[in-house]
Order: structure tokens, then C-alpha cells, then sequence
């Protein structure tokens, strides 16, 4: 993963793992000493620019603490995406993380995995996991 070493992330970041923000310990473009790092995008992500590479705040924090890059994807424990304290994340195979969203926009049961069928006109339940769908 990038270019970026866990030594220069050390070098240009201070990273407080009780509340998830990183701060400049050196000038980065507009970025001062002491001010926060990086900006939401319209995900709520925060991402961060080192060295003209854009990072994601959550892989960051996790190669900030363990000195490696996650080997799967980040999962926010909390589903707040703008959430970066070490403990609301965790590592996660794909399906893992699918498993912990938010609800669609268009779910109109209020729940997750049952959706209104309208050709019978009743509401039906599904889990799906590791791409095997199984209807209740």
C-alpha cells in the first residue's frame, strides 16, 4: 500500500487514539503545526494528504497504531465513518463490513435485510452472506 513508510507517518502525524484525530507535527500545505489533519469527504470519511497521496484517516489510524497496513478493509464498529478512534475499528473481510451499514435510503421496513415484495404484498427477510443468500 503507497509509498507511504510507517516511519514518515510517524513524522508528519501525531495521532490520539482516544478520540480519532490526527494533528500536523509539521507544515503540509495548508496544513499548520498543531491543527487537525485531514477533511470529510461527502461519505464522511476524513482523508488526508501526505506527500500528494490522499489517505484514508481510518487505514491511517490502523497503520498509525499496529505499524502495518490492515491486510482486509476497515470496518467502523459504530457505522460513523468519520469515527477513527483505534477502538471503533476493526478489521474485516468484505462481507463483514457489508454486514455493519447503515439502512438504504429506500428501505421502507425499517430494518435491515427485509424489503416489501410487491407482487405478493407482503414483506420478506433475507440474510446474505458470502454471497449465499438465505430467505426466512
Amino acid at each position: 500500500m503507497a509509498n507511504l513508510t510507517h516511519e514518515r507517518l510517524l513524522s508528519v502525524l501525531s495521532y490520539d487514539a482516544d478520540s480519532g484525530v490526527f494533528r500536523w507535527k509539521t507544515k503540509q500545505g495548508k496544513g499548520m503545526v498543531g491543527s487537525v489533519a485531514g477533511s470529510a469527504n461527502s461519505a464522511g470519511y476524513v482523508r488526508i494528504m501526505i506527500d500528494g497521496e490522499r489517505f484514508l484517516a481510518h487505514r491511517l489510524a490502523w497503520f498509525y497504531v499496529y505499524g502495518r497496513w490492515p491486510i482486509a478493509q476497515i470496518d467502523h464498529r459504530e457505522v460513523d465513518n468519520s469515527d477513527n478512534r483505534i477502538s471503533a475499528l476493526r478489521e474485516a473481510s468484505q462481507s463483514q463490513n457489508q454486514m455493519n451499514r447503515r439502512l438504504q435510503k429506500n428501505n421502507t421496513s425499517g430494518f435491515k435485510g427485509v424489503d416489501f415484495e410487491k407482487r405478493s404484498g407482503l414483506y420478506r427477510a433475507r440474510i446474505k452472506k458470502d454471497r449465499k443468500v438465505t430467505y426466512l
